[in-house]
């Protein structure tokens, strides 16, 4: 097997274990984001459940504000 050979061969391999490695690196990144998009919606029910009722009258009042000026 000559040097240019054996070079191409090694290459194959490092490509295919980097292909592998990288696979496997897109599919945790992905379970991550999907974490975190899980913990924003968490924080934001959560947040809406304990400021519900003075969103409800910032909003009542935004509305009768903007209806009595027809």
């Amino acid at each position: 097997m000559s040097l240019i050979e054996l070079g191409w061969l090694l290459a194959g391999r490092l490509q295919a274990r980097w292909q592998r490695l990288h696979a496997v690196h897109a599919g945790q990144s992905t379970v991550e984001y999907a974490l975190v998009g899980a913990l924003v919606i968490i924080a934001a029910a959560g947040a809406l459940t304990l400021l519900g009722g003075q969103l409800n009258s910032v909003f009542t009042h935004i509305s009768t504000t903007l209806g009595g000026s027809h």
